[in-house]
């Protein structure tokens, strides 16, 4: 008889007891004296028995018993093969269904799984088991908590090589965290010319190596750990299955006080938070006041160099007519060697594709709800199936970043020409977009199909909403649109926030090929207003 046998290791306790190796070679011998042929050995390392969608040996397993490639399936105990009583049914159902049968080793004798009563009963003891495990690990992080476990990754510090109780100061970063502060407090500068002026210096998050917009600079004036206190159990798990978590009031909040993190002091933490209280009620009382002068103001950026987009007003002497158009603040400001991108963007003509673009969602909105529900599915595959960790990919999107550096130093230095430069950085420019939507994978909070149709909704509502108001504002285009990029072949990408925010692709609404959005290119500089 052709047999396929699985087993699973997910914690280190585990791995102690009943390692893969053991089981391994346990199962070649179990092979050996039962007279059977291992077709396979499917094994998942590492891997939560919670849910079975996780696993990708137990996928695979199921798919090759689906094409009868095996006649019988053997595992250890029911543990090794499911802690969801309801997943482990299903699963021997299904095979069932495929004739292929499914022995338990359970302490060394075989137990056949035929019997679903027996098998409900085991099945809901390893169930209870991975519930117990549940409270422990949770009992472990409260107490973890209580001593003043750090995060990994925070705009300000480095972490320490297995120190999960401290942070050290990174000294240039600390520098811009009080900027921050004091630019915010003292200066009055809103959180949105706050990460504008941050991207215009190239400065980038520490978490993704992505662009600051709004959000994250409010993010930063509320985080307590600035002035050394370390914050934990905002939330918890109320469903150890499915992950489900609750948020917790904020006087249950574990804090504690860790001096050596220190970077501001309490009275300018205290009075931000002041300031983005009051703020927040001034915007709730009248949600029209326009924050931003110009409608596309933080929302366009360079591709190449990362800086903002600037708005210009032209008159032309032949027509007398005056022009509002956009472009490159970096290349505008500091010359033709620092960025190659000439396109040039009139206003009124972005406005109108935008129009279009939005028009277009609204008028085929069930094409586009079922497009992005296809889109998401595939994502969601990818996440689940996505080996690298957020930490590797951030330090392959440092590397690439890096490379393309390089390329615009030996630009800025005249050792390649503008042609050399698009063609070296082009392919550098989408592996960068590319790990960035896998880092937003891994970060989403939208993983369900029903929570992703929610926030269709209401993207759809507000786009409405917005197409139902003879002009279009700044703060109107930041509630869908999370930004918008331009590259030196006038390609105009422009992302939604939710479309963003699940990892799909940009939107293209302009290039030199299409109709939408007519851009031109220039060579010369020009005076901003």
């Amino acid at each position: 008889m052709k047999i396929a046998a699985y087993c699973r290791v997910s914690t280190e306790k585990e791995a102690q007891i009943d390692s893969l190796e053991k089981q391994i070679e346990f199962f070649n011998e179990f092979t050996k004296k039962n007279g059977y042929e291992l077709y396979k050995l499917y094994a998942d390392e590492g891997i939560s028995g919670k849910q079975i969608k996780h696993r990708k040996q137990f996928q695979q397993m199921m798919l090759d018993a689906k094409a009868k490639k095996f006649e019988k399936v053997v595992v250890k105990d029911v543990s090794r093969f499911a802690r969801n009583t309801v997943d482990l049914l299903q699963s021997i159902r299904e095979l069932k269904s495929y004739g292929i049968e499914v022995d338990f080793l359970n302490n060394g004798e075989i137990m056949e799984g035929g019997s679903e009563f027996i098998l409900t009963i085991l099945g809901a003891m390893a169930q209870q088991e991975s519930a117990n495990m549940s409270k422990r690990v949770k009992f472990g992080k409260d107490i973890t908590a209580k001593k003043g476990r750090v995060p990994n990754i925070v705009f300000g510090y480095d972490k320490m090589p297995n120190e999960r109780y401290t942070l050290k100061i990174n000294e240039e970063e600390a520098k811009i965290v009080k900027e921050i502060f004091e630019s915010y407090v003292y200066k009055g500068v809103g959180t949105t010319k706050i990460a504008w002026d941050l991207n215009d210096r190239g400065i980038r998050t520490k978490k993704t190596k992505s662009k600051w917009v709004q959000n994250s600079i409010v993010r930063m004036l509320k985080n307590p750990i600035y002035t050394g206190r370390v914050t934990n159990k905002k939330s918890e798990v109320t469903d150890f299955i499915t992950g489900t978590r609750k948020d917790i009031p904020e006087e249950e909040w574990i804090v504690v006080e860790k001096p050596e993190m220190r970077i501001i002091s309490d009275e300018l933490f205290n009075r931000a938070q002041s300031i983005l209280a009051q703020r927040s009620t001034e915007f709730k009382l009248n949600n029209k006041r326009e924050k931003t002068e110009y409608p596309f103001s933080t929302l366009i950026y360079c591709k190449h160099c990362g800086y903002s987009f600037r708005r210009i007003k032209r008159k032309y002497s032949d027509d007398g007519k005056e022009y509002i158009r956009w472009v490159c603040s970096g290349r505008n400001s500091m010359g033709v060697n620092h960025c190659p991108n000439t396109t040039v963007i009139d206003e009124n003509e972005l406005i109108n594709a935008i129009k279009e673009y939005l028009k277009n969602i609204i008028s085929n909105k069930k094409n586009f709800m079922k497009s992005v529900e296809k889109e998401f599915e595939k994502i969601k595959k990818l996440r689940e199936t996505n080996e690298r960790s957020e930490e590797n990919l951030l330090k392959e999107i440092e590397k690439v970043t890096l490379k393309k550096q390089k390329y615009m130093e030996m630009f800025q230095n005249e050792v390649i020409n503008i042609q050399e430069l698009k063609t070296y950085t082009r392919p550098l420019n989408e592996d960068i977009d590319r790990l960035e939507r896998e880092v937003k994978l891994i970060n989403s909070e939208i993983k369900e199909k029903d929570i992703l149709n929610k926030e269709l909704s209401k993207t759809i509502t507000t786009i409405d909403d917005i197409l139902n108001n003879e002009t279009i504002t700044n703060s109107m285009l930041k509630t869908i649109i999370d930004v918008i990029e331009v590259d030196a072949d006038s390609n105009v990408e422009v992302r939604l926030k939710l479309l963003d925010e699940i990892g799909c692709t940009p939107t293209i609404i302009g290039n030199p090929n299409m109709n939408q959005l007519k851009t031109s290119t220039v060579t010369e500089s020009h005076s901003s207003t």
